[in-house]
């Protein structure tokens, strides 16, 4: 089905610098985070295109650009009573908040702090957030920084760099998580031997968890961990494996294998993570995931193969400086450009 797929772009609003995009339940309002520390309402128009609203949240003050830092991510809560952001600061920390919402405005002076960390170096920063269905925070970071991970953080279980965690917003105890109660490792850690993932997300079908690890020289890949497994404590193998190719650095006990692999050439450098495609515009695309890269602005598209691998078709559809992938209530799927744009996936 997809060898004969058309999809298109259309861009349908304008920012600076958006890097993350959540669909406010009940509402088809959606929330923009630019990179600088804003948040804005993005309200549809009649035209299929957005009207961009003035911020309702600004956060400039606390937000730091150097490196590849900034407001990195934003989440909302499943009863859209809490916007959940991720950013890191002018001592280069990262900082993930909590931030109340009463309809469309938001109490900057009634967030809390749900965790921060240091961050050795000022890039591979992470940020990403994700919020499950049982309402728990998923939160990545890359492992610190610099280049080949030389305090080996992603191989250490004593720290959150290089790894996805997961925690209860309400500051329970970490809800299934494989490292509780080991003295070894923190019980926040859900997945570890991660580089740099840069977006991730849950098929709200299947409840598969898809990570886009950015590689550092040779190759880019995307994982697919099934709903089954996530809870496993997976190690993803890095620095000791840059997507399938050994590095020379000690190599694990065992490690997940990534599911999808492109080499790094002169177009292509950073895989971007997308989304997996649930929407009702394009039935063909149904179940697949949608990915990018940030150098060739091309659009990927991955599928199941009936033997379980994953199979990736590249399209001639392509974003300037694409940096992440959204959706909309309706699971419409947006790519948005750090140049300024956002794109909505149409049919042709």
């Amino acid at each position: 089905m997809l060898d004969s797929l058309v999809v298109t772009m259309a861009l349908v609003a304008t920012l600076k610098a958006p890097l993350a995009l959540v669909a406010v339940p009940g509402t088809d309002v959606l929330l923009a985070a630019e990179r600088l520390g804003l948040i804005r309402t993005l309200t549809p128009d009649a035209d299929g295109t957005f009207l961009v609203g003035d911020p309702v949240l600004d956060l400039t003050h606390l937000v730091d650009v150097r490196g590849e830092g900034g407001l990195l991510g934003m989440a909302i809560s499943p009863s859209a009573d809490e916007l959940y952001l991720s950013y890191t600061d002018h001592d280069v920390t990262s900082h993930v908040i909590a931030v109340p919402l009463d309809g469309l405005e938001a109490d900057p002076e009634g967030r809390r702090t749900l965790l921060s960390l240091e961050q050795p170096y000022p890039n591979h920063n992470g940020g990403h957030l994700v919020v499950d269905p049982e309402g728990r925070l998923l939160i990545g970071f890359g492992d610190g920084g610099l280049w080949d991970d030389p305090h080996d953080n992603a191989q250490d279980l004593g720290t959150w760099l290089g790894t996805i965690l997961r925690i209860d917003p309400l500051g329970d105890a970490p809800s299934g998580n494989p490292f509780v109660g080991d003295p070894d490792a923190l019980d926040e850690i859900l997945l570890w031997g991660l580089r740099n993932p840069w977006r991730f997300a849950l098929d709200p079908t299947t409840g598969d968890l898809w990570i886009g690890d950015v590689g550092q020289n040779a190759v880019e890949e995307v994982t697919r961990i099934p709903a089954a497994d996530i809870d496993l404590g997976l190690n993803l193998g890095w620095p000791a494996f840059e997507g399938d190719i050994r590095t020379g650095r000690p190599e694990p006990d065992e490690h997940r294998p990534p599911d999808l692999t492109y080499e790094r050439t002169g177009e292509s450098c950073s895989v971007i993570g997308g989304v997996v495609y649930r929407g009702e515009a394009i039935p063909d695309l149904v179940g697949t995931y949608v990915f990018g890269d940030y150098c060739d602005g091309r659009i990927r598209l991955a599928t199941i193969q009936p033997d379980g691998s994953v199979a990736m078709r590249l399209t001639d559809l392509t974003v300037p400086a694409l940096v992440s992938f959204a959706e909309d209530g309706a699971r419409n799927v947006y790519a948005l450009s750090h140049a300024g744009g956002v794109h909505r996936l149409d049919a042709g």
